[in-house]
């Protein structure tokens, strides 16, 4: 199968066609020892349980050495798929699309399990978007993702707005306070800038509560078989910092901004909040509907993504042990 664009379809299309040579060495061996490398994509608040379980030492308390890397989206998959890593915190889009190009990787848990964006514009309602430059990072990101979603649940087609690829969040956070788009898909804490700044929120996608994997974790299938056990440890250690975050704000804000950057604590307490209030769901569950809105989004870009089973890429069994069967 092949991708028609994108950066996405040409990493996998690579690293697939080696996968063979190298998928026996690189994923059965590692965590034997308890060492294992876990790729994430971006700095923003989705990976917060993931940063507590690291830094808290949860991780540690199961025995684990997990060493956390920050890959871009189109580089998470390929990694993964190639034994660089063992687990992945990524978007339900890089699963889909992967698994359509012949890849092997199940969801274990949702950590963002709805589109945790809010539309931001320089009009004042969803119908004056019509003809405006929205921004949006890459095609295989998920915050492309939710903008369509939301222009969906808006009711505005995507011809009917003009859709600029920036690359990256901050390059169209700072687009869109500089006015050269007219609006995009964010959240916490950049939009509180974007609100001191005048801007309107026309939609907040959070409460809508649209399913989709946002963020999630994942792994090979090969490496599910082969060491059961140590992703079990990584998902009590996972748990430990999934109720980290929804208990203990003040923590939790202290992580956040040492990684994001922020020293606000307005906008961390916001950011946390939103999170932690409107976001996460308890278990967190990985669910076919959640993986819906990614092969939409999908088709027409990526060959054979609309035949691909949602219901065999999910393996809940971790979730549901680390959970104590919620």
């Amino acid at each position: 199968m092949k991708f028609k664009s994108g950066a996405l379809g040409v990493a996998l299309v690579t690293v697939l066609a080696g996968s063979a040579l190298t998928a026996c060495g690189g994923s059965s061996d590692a965590g034997a020892d308890g060492a294992i490398t876990v790729s994430y994509s971006e700095e923003v608040a989705d990976e917060l349980p993931l940063w507590i379980a690291s830094e808290a030492g949860y991780f540690k308390e199961q025995g684990l050495d997990v060493k956390l890397i920050k890959l871009d989206s189109n580089q998470g998959y390929p990694a993964l798929i190639s034994g660089q890593t063992q687990l992945a915190s990524m978007g339900g889009s890089q699963i889909v699309a992967g698994t359509a190009a012949g890849g092997d990787v199940k969801v274990l848990a949702a950590l963002t399990p709805v589109l945790p964006y809010q539309i931001y514009a320089n009009v004042a309602t969803a119908q004056q978007l019509r003809g405006k430059k929205i921004g949006y990072t890459t095609k295989s990101g998920s915050q492309y993702i939710g903008t369509l979603q939301a222009l969906k649940k808006l009711g505005i087609s995507p011809t009917d707005v003009n859709l600029v690829p920036l690359g990256s969040v901050t390059n169209v956070n700072n687009a869109l306070l500089a006015k050269t788009i007219d609006a995009s898909a964010t959240h916490p804490p950049a939009s509180l800038k974007f609100e001191d700044a005048g801007l309107h929120m026309v939609i907040d996608m959070a409460k809508e509560k649209i399913p989709n994997i946002n963020v999630g974790i994942s792994s090979t299938s090969e490496y599910l078989k082969d060491h059961p056990d140590v992703v079990g440890k990584f998902m009590a250690g996972l748990k430990k910092g999934f109720d980290r975050e929804r208990s203990d704000e003040a923590y939790s804000t202290k992580i956040l901004g040492a990684h994001l950057g922020v020293t606000d604590q307005r906008a961390l307490d916001a950011t946390w909040k939103y999170y932690a209030g409107e976001v996460l769901t308890d278990p967190p569950l990985a669910t076919v509907d959640q993986l819906k809105s990614s092969q939409e989004s999908l088709e027409g870009s990526v060959n054979g993504v609309d035949k691909v089973d949602l219901a065999s890429l999910i393996d809940s069994s971790f979730v549901d042990k680390a959970f104590g069967g919620k």
